[in-house]
């Protein structure tokens, strides 16, 4: 009889390197292959996931490192073609670091982001395992050491196990996300979860006082009202004339950026659907290589949404479809024969002016008529959204506003 392993995957935001390895070539520097790996899956899955039916004109956001780092971590104890499916579909290339590198660099990853300050950041994954379960210990010990791991014995049957998931993730989410799982097959052998949690301060905080109530254009026939937050300061921002697109970039403590983009609706035929489908990670190395500060005017709306994706068919349709049925090989996690039943992923995104108290006043300012792409910089239609490591251009977190008053 078949057996399942569930891969749950959660991240948030609110808005000491360790090497290994032959003393030639250390293991650290081949971690820009690592970024770009992680990178070029990030754009991969947003575009599966923006061509399925369901998300279509929604709302996207989630973390492709999150998910990367959960399906390397896979390959801890999958063999034959379901290893080979999921190397592949997130792009692993052997010329570049060994496998065991691989999981090297990941723990290199997860080390430095520990060693953060300025900002609130936490990523690591979990696993659960049944009671009745037999793993090889050696897989166990390697997902604690190079995936920050920490594992579970628990009985999948009972109602108390569900409890003590969702408090875990409350936990390391800090309440923003409360539920992992509704319910468990009692024939559940593992439950795997990775999680990543971001607050940060704006470098320029936005004055609470100057934010107002204004349209936000969903599409040519639909507007919603919507907060927006106002600057009129130095800050980053930079025109791409390539993709007609308007560039953002608002720092956290000198560590972390986030990236607004918005296509130039108008004066030039080209939207969101245009940019989604054009946009690499070697626009976000570009983009964040050529933002200068120049006096601006930027309009960004409060944000505050929750997102769920169910995994399955998203990576299926990127390569990885033994794993989800009787042909699924985990063979380095157990001697028992199991699949995975469902992999979901769920994200939670907060943008406020930094959580001061509002208060109201009136002001009017007038600026020159004449025009510049960049003298205001105004997300009031569906626009693109990064969370970027700007010490190594590692995507955190990827997305689209398309409606700005759908929190779910």
């Amino acid at each position: 009889m078949e057996r399942t392993i569930m891969l749950w995957i959660c991240a948030l935001v609110i808005v000491h390197p360790v090497v290994h390895g032959n003393t030639e070539t250390p293991v650290s520097d081949k971690l820009p292959s690592l970024l770009r790996m992680n990178n070029d899956f990030a754009f991969h899955l947003y575009k599966r996931l923006v061509e399925m039916p369901e998300y279509q004109s929604k709302n996207i956001f989630f973390s492709p490192f999150s998910v990367s780092k959960a399906l390397s971590e896979l390959t801890v104890g999958a063999g034959g073609d379901t290893k080979h499916q999921l190397l592949n579909s997130f792009g692993y290339n052997s010329s570049f670091f060994s496998i065991d590198e691989m999981h090297e660099l990941f723990h290199t990853l997860l080390e430095d982001i520990d060693h953060r300050t300025g900002v609130d950041i936490d990523a690591g994954t979990a696993f659960y395992v049944s009671d009745k379960f037999k793993p090889i210990p050696e897989s166990l010990e390697k997902m604690k050491e190079f995936y920050h791991s920490e594992g579970f014995a628990v009985n999948f049957g009972k109602k108390e196990t569900i409890d003590e998931i969702n408090t875990y993730v409350k936990e390391k989410t800090h309440g923003k996300i409360d539920k992992a799982v509704d319910d468990l097959d009692a024939d559940t052998l593992m439950f795997l979860l990775s999680y990543i949690y971001f607050k940060g301060k704006w470098d320029i905080p936005f004055n609470p006082s100057k934010t107002r109530v204004d349209k936000f254009f969903v599409d040519d026939e639909t507007t919603v009202s919507v907060k927006f937050m106002h600057q009129y300061e130095f800050l980053k921002v930079y025109y791409d004339m390539d993709l007609s697109t308007k560039v953002l970039c608002l720092d956290y403590n000198d560590s972390f950026s986030m990236l607004l983009v918005v296509p130039e609706y108008g004066r030039i035929i080209k939207n969101i659907t245009y940019l989604e489908k054009e946009v690499t990670r070697e626009h976000i190395k570009k983009w964040m290589g050529a933002v200068s500060k120049r006096k601006v005017d930027i309009y960004v709306p409060k944000l505050s949404l929750k997102t769920s994706y169910s995994l399955n068919d998203i990576l299926k349709g990127m390569g990885m479809t033994d794993m989800f049925t009787d042909k699924a090989d985990f063979s380095g996690f157990t001697e028992e024969k199991m699949f995975i039943s469902k992999a979901v992923h769920q994200a939670s995104l907060d943008i406020d002016e930094e959580g001061t108290t509002a208060a109201a006043v009136t002001t009017v300012e007038f600026r020159p008529m004449s025009y510049h792409p960049l003298k205001v910089l105004h997300f009031n239609r569906p626009f693109m959204i990064f969370l970027i490591d700007q010490k190594n251009y590692n995507i955190l977190f990827i997305g689209k506003i398309e409606n700005p008053t759908k929190k779910h």
